[in-house]
């Protein structure tokens, strides 16, 4: 989730937190501490490992383990600046510190990006699929209700801004229920091999499909619109990637240990390409601006002559007509037709 929504947030749980008759000032600036401390984790890179900054984002610092360690962190920052106020000390802190953090490890595992909330018990990435990274439909209120808590100095307001987003976030795991429904509806009843269902950018109505059919990654966009019986529009598709494919870079070379490493990360949900100048672009095909476009989000390029090279790439490109496509496909329309 974005930063400004973790800010809002974490004030809301940790003013919701605060002890009745405590100073507002050093509350919320725990809180605010609190809530964004376990981004800390962006500043984690690599001159030697591309992927340094993608393996460790949403990683330990995200975890229930480490969440009151961050939390006593943020509460002592915080204590030591208000050390001269009364009853502004780690003990008073610390429970709004605590609530702050925890509403950042919650909202992100609400995502699609998954994160290891579980380790070190766990390195399984936990993604409820139920929220976007960003949603301003989520995020405005929150603000509204965090500015609120803090002019008023009332719990009443940073109540609700919590029970604003579990509500929003309840929302969400109902829409992306009946998001899947329709999808295998569309595909006859029968589960595929892997599938996943993805929120698309500020909304709860478009959704985003991915499922396995063989070696072949098929795509869809499925519109949920509330009281409104759900459509579903086919889209692109891509081919698997496969360990096996013979214009990789080959066993033991640095390429092919970070490309598996990247097919680790990934969960395997990995689609494969042609790159315009020679070699193959492997990516992540549960991400992309369209629901129904096939071309990841993010990738890497490889290339079996160079057992060197390994380049991860971005691409947020927003092509000609993409806008007009993802609204008509918001509206529940062909994203091409009149």
């Amino acid at each position: 989730m974005d930063n400004v929504t973790h800010a809002a947030l974490g004030l809301c749980a940790g003013l919701a937190a605060r002890r009745a008759g405590a100073p507002l000032l050093p509350a919320a600036v725990a809180a605010l501490i609190a809530g964004e401390l376990p981004d800390a984790d962006l500043l984690i890179r690599s001159a030697y490992d591309p992927l340094v900054a993608f393996r460790w984002h949403r990683h330990f610092t995200h975890s229930f383990l480490l969440w009151p360690v961050l939390a006593a962190i943020a509460a002592g920052i915080a204590a030591w600046f208000f050390r001269k106020k009364p009853d502004s000390g780690f003990r008073a802190l610390y429970p709004v510190a605590l609530a702050g953090g925890l509403s950042h490890v919650l909202n992100d595992a609400c995502t699609s990006y998954g994160t290891l909330v579980l380790w070190p018990f766990s390195d399984a990435r936990v993604a409820w699929d139920c929220l976007p990274i960003i949603d301003l439909a989520l995020t405005l209120p929150l603000i509204a209700l965090a500015w609120l808590a803090c002019k008023r100095g009332t719990r009443a307001w940073a109540l609700a801004g919590v029970a604003w987003f579990l509500a929003y976030a309840g929302m969400g795991r109902l829409q992306h229920g009946r998001a899947e429904a329709a999808l295998l509806a569309e595909l006859g009843g029968a589960r595929p091999e892997r599938i996943a269902v993805k929120p698309t950018v500020s909304n709860l109505v478009l959704w985003r499909g991915v499922w396995q059919d063989g070696q072949t990654w098929r795509t869809a966009a499925i519109w949920t619109a509330p009281f409104a019986t759900p459509r579903v529009t086919l889209g692109e598709t891509r081919p698997v990637w496969s360990a096996t494919d013979p214009t990789l870079p080959a066993e033991g070379t640095r390429a092919r240990a970070l490309l598996e490493d990247f097919n680790r990360f990934t969960g395997g949900w990995n689609s494969v390409e042609d790159a315009p100048e020679g070699g193959r672009l492997i990516g992540d095909i549960r991400f992309a601006t369209i629901p129904t476009r096939a071309a990841p989000l993010w990738g890497v390029h490889v290339r079996a002559a160079e057992p060197a090279h390994f380049e991860v790439r971005m691409d947020r490109r927003i092509h000609d007509g993409d806008w007009s496509r993802f609204g008509r496909l918001l509206m529940g329309l062909p994203p091409g037709g009149p």
